[in-house]
């Protein structure tokens, strides 16, 4: 992984040469980052060989460079975190000026001499030139882009997410099993086997998907390699959330394997349920899940597996996946290289490829996985070139020869791998760090990747976050992330690694101990000098006497509290760290030397136990992210606005009454896109009016007068606003003023009373997500809305105090996919829902408007709508709900939902 090392410190050397304000020490730095790039064109082809021949002289020479690379960077930053340490004891800010001023002359000089560096750097690069020249390393084997991934116009949103092809009689077959009724006194076990990558999980997801509404409640659990402990809250976990709503979800970190079992079991008794278990390796560990589920019940269980020893044993129906016949393959490759599932009879297709192609697809031998992945990566090149199509297959036959004791899918991997320009494999290999099976949330995932550097500075109008994005969803794009979840409108929200995918990943990092990853079954820690660590699970009282000081990032997944007390201790003497990733850590305090990480530009602490951050934060002048949502934080101290690369200050969720003070002076966050959580205080009211970059903001607590007068002038200069949430006062009614269109605002969020609510929310076109609750308008919402044209979700609770609610424009919510109606007390009529208007709606909610007897008049035309949920409502209403489904032949399912959400579940 040279290539990734070098990239990601010439990355470095830029953004330190744009700041450094010593004429002299710029030149030496821009000096030694040329000398390394001298090595960049033979970086990748040095890496491959070193994949691919067992050659001792080839792994020194990659070594050499990466532990080149580390000496260089680990001297600039420790130069860098000096001079910072002299910033800070400057007297004043007449002093900061003057110093800042001195550009070119003495006074500012680094600690560390860069003429001599450079010598050295210099040194050492001629005898590494030396050795590349005699080892015939060549340039690039692909012609894989460099540095402006923003190229193309595609959204990997729109790729199919699960693919089909080949296996339509499988889907069939699987979903008539699970639909059937069965009388039966134990669950009903079918099992889905087959090789690795031959589409296992793809089939079931599909089939899950698609039968989900017709049980009380599901579950989908990946179960391979975790603990049983694990996987029984993530199935109490899913089980809740799906149409009905578990009581005892709460404090699940806190019982044991049988209080988990008799729950779920209890919970269960009775219920028609689906529960899939993905990825069974062991019958251990189904026995151990056995005992969670009723003896008796309705439920089907779907388990995929490679053994196929387990399904002869447990299971009354078995389906074995082949691999796909020659035309299904070829559809494939042709449909991903293509980027979507065209009819192929009228695509155009490159005859002069026909040959590779069948090369190509002779390698994959039918298993899915391997032909969409190198379908994902051909859809990167111009499929006109041969000579495109002929690097590729090199690569796959050079892959496939010289690494016998690897299976298929992990030289598809590797080859895919080797095809990314440097950066995008730094983030590629960054995603290891999440525990397997794990959704990564993309916009986390976004904000590490700025703050550890893979993206860049700010070019040509396009933020680092929006860089970012493009890498991601190249990614999606090269199948080498998989979608986990989309939002409503078709947005990814998480992603995940496939499990051969997590397994190359930590291959490889290990090899060259650029990423480490310590889980709880290991023995030894990661004390190599890793750049990027990762600590998964329990530590089992094995705690370290240091960490090594070179690491730049360092996430906790899981852990003790007395053990964490200890290791936290241990990071704070990291003194070059990045990146400190605590979310869902049980710690008590943060101690006041977290303000001596001056590198620091990412510390998450949300789900933690904290009720207060040290003044010392106000240290942390790189800070660009600072997430404490869900925590007991009430305030911050002072001096945050001290914090001027902050772009992302997460206080609070949007959802809920809780809300944080901030008294700092945000006038001078100039570079802040999101804030989150914070309460409207005059202070902060006037200090929005400077922020104009804001991209979200989400405030508490707003009163009337002047402060709401001041909230409405500044979201007038907020143009490129997405998201905004106003939460006002207890029984508070403000007025909102604005005048701005705000044509960016996507997605909006009031509770409380604000006058004139309807008129101003009905001249926003751009709105897709809309929750109101609250506001007890006199005005009907529905009939009110429904002419925004771009709304897919509207969620109302307690936003309407009148009888009754219409939908009487046959255009009405064109696009609209959910609706959620809540505690509208004194409703007694849904009139209408005419025919034509909420042709998309998908989910209907509707609960606890208890003097609501009968379903809306219409609701047989809602030719889209899947799920009609039912909470607390006359049973009449139900009753004639199903009624309808049956005599119009939609067949939307009425579910009758457990009366106990709060009121952020009904918002959700």
């Amino acid at each position: 992984m040279a290539e990734v090392a070098v990239e990601y410190l010439v990355r470095k050397l830029k953004d330190r040469i744009l700041f450094e304000t010593d004429r002299r020490s710029a030149a030496e730095l821009n000096s030694i980052k040329i000398e390394f790039e001298k090595l960049r064109p033979f970086l990748k082809n040095a890496d491959w060989r070193k994949m691919m021949v067992a050659d001792n002289t080839i792994v020194k020479w990659v070594t050499d460079v990466i532990n080149l690379v580390y000496e260089i960077e680990d001297v600039v930053d420790k130069d860098c975190i000096g001079r910072k340490e002299s910033y800070g004891s400057l007297s004043s800010l007449v002093d900061f000026v003057s110093e800042f001023f001195n550009y070119g002359t003495t006074s500012n000089k680094p600690q560390t001499s860069y003429k001599s560096l450079l010598v050295h750097v210099s040194d050492r690069i001629k005898e590494l030139e030396a050795t590349r020249k005699h080892l015939s390393l060549l340039g690039d084997i692909t012609k894989a882009k460099h540095e402006n991934l923003i190229q193309h116009s595609k959204s990997s949103h729109k790729l199919p997410l699960t693919n089909m092809i080949g296996r339509s009689k499988e889907f069939m077959m699987l979903k008539e099993l699970l639909l059937h009724v069965v009388e039966a006194d134990r669950p009903y076990l079918v099992a889905v086997t087959g090789n690795e990558g031959v589409g296992k999980t793809t089939l079931v997801l599909r089939v899950y998907e698609s039968v989900q509404r017709h049980f009380d409640c599901s579950a989908w659990i990946s179960v391979c390699g975790r603990s049983i402990t694990g996987i029984l809250r993530n199935m109490a976990t899913d089980f809740s959330r799906s149409h009905s709503v578990m009581k005892l979800v709460s404090n699940l970190d806190k019982k044991g394997d049988k209080d988990l079992a008799n729950m779920i079991c209890d919970y269960l008794g009775g219920k028609n349920f689906l529960l899939v278990l993905d990825g069974l390796d062991t019958l251990d560990t189904f026995e151990d899940i056995k005992r969670a589920l009723p003896a008796r019940c309705r439920g089907k269980v779907v388990v995929t597996t490679c053994n196929s020893a387990i399904p002869a044993v447990i299971c009354r129906h078995v389906l074995h996946l082949d691999p796909l016949l020659a035309e299904d393959g070829l559809r494939l490759l042709r449909g991903r290289a293509l980027l979507q599932q065209y009819d192929l009879g009228e695509v155009p297709w490159p005859s002069s490829v026909k040959l590779v192609e069948k090369k190509i697809l002779h390698i994959c031998e039918g298993i899915p996985l391997s032909i969409a992945t190198m379908g994902s990566l051909l859809s990167t090149i111009n499929l006109e070139e041969v000579g495109n199509w002929n690097e590729v297959l090199h690569m796959l036959e050079e892959a496939n020869q010289c690494m016998p004791q690897s299976n298929l899918i992990k030289k598809v991997i590797t080859v895919c791998y080797f095809s990314l320009p440097a950066m995008l494999k730094c983030c590629f290999l960054y995603c290891g760090m999440f525990p397997r099976h794990c959704d990564i949330q993309c916009k986390r995932l976004i904000r590490l990747w700025v703050a550890e550097g893979f993206t860049g500075r700010q070019l040509f109008g396009i933020t680092e976050e929006e860089s970012a994005k493009y890498l991601l969803e190249e990614l999606i794009q090269r199948n080498l992330l998989q979608v986990a979840r989309v939002g409503v409108n078709g947005e990814v929200e998480s992603c995940t690694l496939l499990q051969p995918v997590h397994d190359f990943i930590c291959d490889m990092s290990q090899k060259d101990q650029i990423f480490s990853v310590y889980e709880s079954t290991q023995q030894v820690w990661p004390l190599k000098a890793s750049r990027f660590v990762a600590i998964q699970g329990e530590i089992d009282n094995r705690t370290p006497n240091s960490l090594p000081r070179e690491i730049r990032s360092l996430h906790f997944f899981g852990g003790r509290p007395n053990q964490m007390a200890i290791l936290l201790n241990l990071v704070l003497k990291v003194k070059l760290l990045h990146v400190l990733d605590l979310q869902n850590i049980p710690i008590d305090t943060l101690p006041d030397e977290i303000g001596d990480l001056v590198e620091l530009r990412y510390l998450d602490l949300r789900n933690t136990r904290l009720h207060e951050l040290p003044p010392s934060l106000q240290n942390l002048c790189e800070l660009q992210t600072l997430d404490v949502r869900n925590t007991p934080v009430r305030a911050l101290p002072s001096g945050f606005d001290s914090l001027k690369m902050l772009k992302h200050l997460l206080l609070a969720d949007s959802y809920g009454n809780r809300v944080v003070k901030l008294d700092a002076e945000i006038m001078f966050l100039k570079d802040l896109q999101t804030l989150a959580g914070v309460k409207l205080t005059q202070n902060v009211a006037v200090g929005l009016n400077h922020l104009p970059k804001l991209l979200k903001l989400s405030v508490g607590e707003v009163e009337g007068g002047k402060n709401s007068l001041c909230l409405s002038e500044s979201i007038n200069q907020m143009k490129d606003l997405s998201s905004l949430t106003i939460k006002c006062a207890w029984r508070k009614e403000i007025q909102i003023q604005i005048s701005n269109p705000l044509e960016n605002l996507e997605k909006l969020r009031v509770g409380g009373w604000i006058r004139d609510l309807l008129r101003w929310i009905s001249r926003l076109s751009s709105l897709k997500y809309l929750h109101l609750w609250d506001c007890m308008l006199n005005q009907d919402p529905i009939s009110s809305l429904q002419h925004l044209p771009n709304l897919v979700v509207l969620s109302l609770s307690k936003a309407f105090k009148g009888k009754q609610i219409s939908c009487d424009n046959i255009a009405g919510f064109p696009k609209l996919k959910r609706l959620s109606i809540f505690h509208f007390e004194e409703l007694t009529e849904w009139t209408k829902i005419e025919e034509g208007s909420m042709e998309k709606l998908q989910i209907l909610t509707i609960g606890w408007c208890r003097k609501l007897k009968l379903p809306p008049r219409g609701l047989e035309s809602l030719k889209d709508l899947e799920t009609l949920q039912i909470t607390s409502m006359y049973p009449e209403f139900a009753e004639e709900a199903k009624v309808i489904s049956r005599c119009s032949g939609l067949n939307f399912s009425v579910v009758e939902q457990v009366a106990s959400q709060t009121r952020q579940q009904n918002l959700t």
